[in-house]
């Protein structure tokens, strides 16, 4: 029925919605790979002979799962997912969101297998490398965590998404700092100042500020951060990586440890 080619390319538009944190403003990140196929996929074909109401159901579950997603609710954004797949289980668009809620959850684990799932389908889905990136930094595999960040950022350098490479510096940053290889972090970092449009800055200096043992200045410079961009929703992706890398956790320690040393 000729109903249906054009059914699916709708659906396809719409499930490739990006997801690249909870409440940042996404860029087009449609799958390169399914943008070049000229066939529909599996998945779609099996969603578009659906029954109308199932497929109601389907994207419904779906528009969901997004928004229990960008709201932080990742138990609620499983269960809407887990509804799409009493329907189908070919999307990879639902691996990638399931598994970007496993990896916020620290399920790294379980998430490995679904990229793995997404990658044989679509190598260079944008929102893959983004939660590779971030699981791998989770894992404490920091050269990993650097090979998948920068061929990203390579392949976003002429789209115009500045927010989204100071976030994707910024996880370079924490993986040298944790490594304590910080003067190449410093340099990575050197060129950036309070007056780019961006929390980059304000981070960084905290980063600075906790491996010096100074926490006081390190809250300062996250709180100048909040006052100025908490409205826009440009903090998460960095409030994430901060947590996920344990660099608080590191520093913190190292300095109570060299306190307790220390003779009077």
């Amino acid at each position: 029925m000729k109903f249906r080619p054009i059914l699916a390319i709708m659906v396809a538009a719409w499930c490739a919605l990006p997801l690249i944190a909870q409440d940042y403003t996404a860029p087009d990140f449609s799958s390169d790979d399914e943008k070049q196929e000229e066939t529909i996929p599996d998945w779609l074909v099996e969603l578009s002979n659906l029954p109308q109401r199932s497929r109601q159901i389907y994207t419904g579950a779906f528009a969901a799962a997004k928004k229990a997603y960008a709201k932080g609710y990742m138990v609620d954004c499983i269960a809407h997912l887990n509804t799409c797949e009493l329907y189908t289980r070919k999307n990879p668009h639902v691996w990638n969101l399931r598994a970007s809620a496993l990896i916020a959850q620290k399920r790294f684990d379980e998430a490995l297998p679904l990229l793995e799932q997404v990658k044989a389908q679509s190598p260079s889905d944008s929102v893959l490398q983004l939660n590779y990136s971030l699981l791998y930094l989770g894992k404490g595999e920091y050269d990993k965590c650097i090979e998948v960040t920068d061929a990203l950022m390579e392949s976003i350098r002429y789209k115009k998404m500045e927010g989204l490479t100071h976030s994707l510096l910024f996880r370079k940053f924490l993986c040298r700092v944790m490594q304590e290889r910080i003067d190449e972090a410093r340099e990575l970092v050197k060129h950036i100042s309070p007056i780019d449009d961006s929390p980059l800055y304000y981070y960084c200096e905290a980063v600075f500020a906790l491996i010096e043992g100074n926490r006081r200045e390190a809250m300062k410079s996250l709180n100048v951060a909040d006052s100025i961009y908490s409205g826009v929703g440009m903090l998460v992706n960095y409030k994430q990586a901060m947590t996920f890398s344990g660099v608080s956790d590191k520093y913190s320690l190292e300095n109570q440890s060299s306190s307790v040393h220390e003779k009077p």
